[in-house]
């Protein structure tokens, strides 16, 4: 059910859904994941009782590993927030979810993380396409990078191809731009 569903329930009044016999509250449970939490703050904010629970803290059943499915999963959720209602111990971790500017203030390391691993992509490439030529040795990192490129030969002595020199470049652009945004705060 969609967001806008509940909120046509609420301005209707409705706090619970109705069952055969009686009311019913309205209990949401998800994994904490990429996706935010914003969905946890919009239902609460409708007065729904959500949780948030810890995806590694769910125990699995070993046979199932190979099959994982929308049903599966939803399943296994129904019944850790069952067994955590009933007040089982250990049955799942719940996550308490952070506040707008907590989750902002997340995004730095995670972004100055995705840069790194960028990076190094880059970096990697570029020694790989110099090392199919022969050529060891070079540090896309180092300052005189393009200097140094410049002054390249390859294994068996000749200056590097042009389209692969213009490639390297081309690397190179993308690789100083990440180091731009490295050095801004990213």
């Amino acid at each position: 059910m969609s967001v806008r569903y509940w909120r046509a329930l609420r301005s209707c009044g409705v706090r619970h859904l109705r069952g055969p016999a009686k009311s019913l509250p309205i209990i949401v449970i998800q994994e904490a994941g990429l996706d935010g939490f914003w969905i946890h703050r919009v239902l609460q904010q409708e007065g729904i009782e959500g949780h948030v629970v810890d995806p590694a803290s769910i125990a699995t059943s070993r046979r199932r590993r190979g099959a994982k499915t929308d049903r599966i999963d939803g399943e296994t959720l129904l019944r850790a927030l069952l067994a955590y209602k009933r007040g089982e111990p250990r049955v799942c971790a719940m996550v308490k979810a952070p506040t707008v500017e907590e989750e902002d203030r997340r995004r730095l390391c995670r972004e100055r993380k995705a840069l790194i691993e960028e990076r190094v992509l880059h970096v990697n490439r570029i020694k790989g396409l110099l090392f199919s030529q022969g050529v060891s040795g070079y540090e896309p990192l180092r300052r005189d990078r393009r200097r140094r490129l410049d002054e390249l030969q390859t294994g068996d002595g000749r200056p590097l191809p042009k389209h692969l020199k213009t490639q390297i470049g081309r690397e190179l652009d993308r690789l100083e731009l990440l180091l731009e945004q490295i050095k801004a705060g990213g």
